[in-house]
């Protein structure tokens, strides 16, 4: 999981900093930084369930409630920062955000699936 998480981390880094050098604008730097954060915050998600799959209910929701406000509070942070500084970067951001949150997605679904296949299922 974690060799496959940072290679899709620094793969997707490396094109959109190619993009940024082909085409020169500053503005792409934006979406470098969304999709740092719509990465980790896929994979920060991912731990936490995994974390609190392991509990009982009560104090697995408590627990997943308090890391989703973390978690939002993250994604508010880094948008307010870069409207507050760098206004046009927002629309770059936006599309990291979503890029990073969707290939993180596909990464940790890839494994989980791969990692799936050796186990007996009863049927």
């Amino acid at each position: 999981m974690i060799k496959s998480s940072f290679i899709a981390l620094f793969s997707g880094t490396s094109c959109i900093l190619l993009v940024i050098a082909v085409t020169g604008q500053q503005s792409f730097l934006g979406s470098l930084l969304g999709y740092w954060v719509g990465y980790s915050y896929t994979l920060w998600f991912h731990h936490e369930t995994l974390r609190s799959s392991e509990l009982d209910i009560r104090s697995a929701l408590r627990r997943m409630r308090r890391n989703l406000m973390s978690r939002l509070g993250m994604v508010t942070l880094v948008v307010v920062a870069v409207a507050r500084f760098q206004a046009s970067w927002l629309f770059s951001l936006a599309i990291g955000i979503v890029t990073g949150v969707i290939i993180s997605f596909i990464i940790v679904a890839i494994n989980k699936i791969n990692g799936e296949r050796g186990d007996k299922r009863s049927a």
